[in-house]
Formats: structure tokens, C-alpha cells, sequence
């Protein structure tokens, strides 16, 4: 895991969803440089590891409310489960899978003119289809004290991402159903980007 030196600052936090803790780690002067994270203590004394999510900016998705991803319908069914329960959201600030909102935007248009799904879209732009870094995440969960979790996801990048971190992960699935805007978003993850998903099926009267 790479080393790096952080600010933090935390304060409590209220949501639609509950009461939590809100913290911020600071690892630059540029916006992307920091690491949001909502922490909420676990229901009971019973609950084992915690439920952690990270997700990764989606502004379309989670500001705009564009209909090709689940991204937003994950990050608030992550919120809901992790507010019942006790655990912690990581939300870091890299849209387009860590590749930005220009190539995100141009992958888009790539869609538009030539049917290109994202991971050739961005093959095509001469692009890591995925080329986030976890180690600052890593970072965050272990000055909180996690070592080991259950990590609400369906993309084995992040378990590996974490686990060569020293942390023990557990995996949840997380899965969103599609829409007819969404299902081929979600099955170009399924197949070619290796996510744990069901055969995403095109949703009837397409």
C-alpha cells in the first residue's frame, strides 16, 4: 500500500437515511484528492464484521439521475443497508471508474455514434477500462480501525484492491435489477469486466 500523509476531519451527520458520523480525508489540494466516508455504529452488539461500501463518483448517475447505470440505485441501497445495520460508506471523488469526466463523457458519445459499450469505449480512447486505486481507501478503513469487513459489492477488483492491503473482506452482492436503459450497461460488466452478476437479461417488451 502506498504511503501518504492525510488530513482528516470529521462531524456529525444527519440524513434522510439516519443519524451518522461524516469524515473527510484530505490527501491533496485538488477536489479528487479527497475521501469522503459516513460512518454509523452498528445496530446491536451481536453484528459482526462491518457492512462497508465504496463506490466511486457518478455524478450522471447520482446528481443528474441518468437512467444507463444502477449507479445511483446502488449507492442508496447501500445507504439504506449500512444505516440499518452499522458500517461505513467510502465514497471517493473519481468519476468514470477513476478515468474522469472527460473520458467518461466521450466514451458516452462513443455509444451514441458507433454502439460502443463502455468497456470498448474506453478501449477505443486508449483507456484502462477500470484503472482505479484502492490504497487510499485502505488508508481510510484502517485510521478507523477496519481490518476486516463485509464489503457490499459485486466487482472482484475491489475485493483484491482491499485484500492486498492486509484487509480481510467478505463479500456481499449488491445487485441493482436492470431497466431497459440500464441492462446493457450491466451486462458489458458481467462479461467482459468480470463483475458477479445473474445473466443480466434484457428486461421484457424490448
Amino acid at each position: 500500500m502506498m504511503s501518504e500523509t492525510f488530513e482528516h476531519a470529521s462531524c456529525d451527520f444527519k440524513s434522510h437515511y439516519g443519524l451518522g458520523t461524516l469524515h473527510v480525508y484530505s490527501f491533496g489540494p485538488h477536489e479528487e484528492d479527497n475521501v469522503l466516508c459516513i460512518e454509523v455504529p452498528p445496530a446491536d452488539s451481536t453484528v459482526g464484521d462491518p457492512l462497508v461500501r465504496v463506490q466511486s463518483a457518478c455524478y450522471t448517475a447520482e446528481i443528474f439521475r441518468s437512467t444507463d447505470c444502477d449507479c445511483h440505485e446502488q449507492l442508496h441501497a447501500s445507504l439504506e443497508a449500512v444505516f440499518a445495520r452499522g458500517g461505513y460508506v467510502v465514497y471517493m471523488i473519481c468519476d468514470g471508474r477513476g478515468a474522469g469526466l472527460l473520458t467518461k463523457v466521450r466514451g458516452l458519445s462513443l455509444g451514441d455514434s458507433e454502439g460502443l459499450d463502455t468497456h470498448d469505449a474506453y478501449k477505443r480512447l486508449g483507456v484502462r477500462v477500470d484503472p482505479r486505486d484502492y490504497s487510499r481507501v485502505a488508508m481510510v478503513l484502517h485510521d478507523l480501525g477496519v481490518d476486516q469487513l463485509r464489503l457490499l459489492t459485486n466487482n472482484p477488483k475491489k475485493v483484491d484492491g482491499l485484500e492486498a492491503t492486509g484487509i480481510r473482506v467478505d463479500r456481499v452482492e449488491l445487485q441493482i435489477a436492470p431497466t431497459p436503459d440500464s441492462w446493457r450497461y450491466l451486462d458489458t460488466k458481467r462479461a467482459k469486466m468480470g463483475h458477479l452478476l445473474d445473466a443480466v437479461l434484457m428486461p421484457e417488451g424490448l
